[in-house]
């Protein structure tokens, strides 16, 4: 027992050292090019990879965010486009191109980061693309609320693929499962985009309630 507070004494200092190494890793200090991007991609895991992977065939040019370096070292030796930061830090962003950039397009998965990105972004660039990955409905409809021009439910999404895989595979012709699959996701944004804007106004209009003289007398 002794030797309790010693030991963790030495976790401590060997912790901090693994996290110095690990923050002086060279490939960490890299910064983004300052020419402009067509797009930034915040978040280059599972699904920031297939986005990039997807706008590299379609020949959009753009640069990648994550604020892991672990990952980020390690994906940057392999040859990929990423940049170690932390986009909802102040500043961050615009020295990653944001006054010039076409789009934003955010794949992490913290709510609190998303509304974070999704807010500065929209504070500093009214004109942007701001596509935005969604927890679920609820976040979906606050994304559009606070700026995202397009929210992607992660429910909805996989309930959609899943139909659409489910039509095909049921004897539906692939065309008329993808237009329906389409027409479907088409019907979920506007009923979101449309719960945002109602919100919105009922929280610019005035309480009747507080407006309304008292019938004491």
């Amino acid at each position: 027992m002794a030797l309790t507070p010693l030991l963790g004494a030495l976790g401590r200092r060997l912790a901090a050292k693994l996290a110095d190494e690990r923050i002086l890793d060279p490939e960490l200090t890299v910064q983004p090019p300052s020419d402009r991007t067509q797009a930034i991609v915040v978040g280059y895991g599972r699904v920031g990879k297939v986005v990039c992977s997807l706008l590299t065939s379609h020949g959009v040019d753009y640069i990648a965010v994550d604020h892991d370096p672990i990952a980020v070292a390690r994906d940057r030796r392999d040859g990929h486009k990423v940049f170690f930061g932390d986009a909802t830090e102040p500043g961050f962003l615009e020295a990653c191109g944001l006054m010039q950039t076409t789009g934003v397009i955010i794949t992490i998965q913290s709510r609190t980061a998303i509304d974070a990105v999704v807010e500065r972004t929209r504070a500093v660039r009214p004109d942007v693309l701001i596509v935005s990955r969604a927890r679920d409905a609820d976040h979906a409809r606050h994304l559009y609320a606070i700026g995202a021009t397009d929210a992607v439910p992660e429910t909805i999404e996989a309930s959609l693929q899943l139909s659409e895989a489910a039509l095909v595979g049921l004897g539906v012709a692939v065309g008329h499962a993808i237009a329906s699959v389409h027409e479907k996701r088409d019907e979920f944004r506007r009923t979101l985009q449309q719960a945002a804007h109602t919100a919105d106004q009922e929280k610019s209009q005035p309480s009747s309630i507080a407006g309304r003289p008292s019938r004491r007398q």
